[in-house]
């Protein structure tokens, strides 16, 4: 079966952008673009008529603190520190914004970290809300299924 659509994967690291691109070449699915950009500035994409680009759906898998990934990797602990969490609150914001405005109307949003910290969490969230008062957020129960993975 033919995959549809196309998939743009962005990370502000050249060499994790460059993994992506060639994992993708051992199995490829649908039609791939790799960028690599600061996400808060990712372009807008046009079409030859020059409207923009919007995207169904858009993952924002932000950088973190990584404080949830302590218990597995505990040799993380000596290099963490809580400060970080509250200086890339900024950076996850900008991120996650810039991913709205590449949204469709009606699309679906979903931010990721591996942070337990609220600061890097729910206060980005709630920050994006006060911002776009067109979003809304779904019910984590609620996104199970089907119709949550279309």
């Amino acid at each position: 079966e033919e995959a549809a659509g196309l998939l743009v994967a962005n990370d502000a690291s050249r060499p994790r952008a460059l993994v992506v691109a060639q994992r993708s070449r051992r199995t490829p699915r649908a039609p791939l673009l790799v960028t690599s950009c600061d996400g808060r500035k990712f372009p807008s994409l046009r079409r030859r008529n020059g409207f923009k680009i919007k995207f169904q759906k858009v993952l924002v898998d932000a950088p973190c603190s990584g404080d949830g990934t302590l218990r597995k990797a505990p040799g993380n602990w000596r290099a963490w520190s809580a400060a970080e969490g509250l200086t890339l609150h900024v950076l996850q914001l900008g991120i996650l914004k810039r991913g709205f405005e590449c949204l469709e109307p009606g699309g679906r949003l979903v931010y990721s970290t591996c942070s337990l910290n609220p600061i890097e969490d729910e206060a980005v969230v709630a920050a994006l809300l006060r911002e776009f008062t067109s979003c809304d957020v779904a019910c984590w129960d609620e996104a199970t299924g089907p119709s949550f993975q279309e």
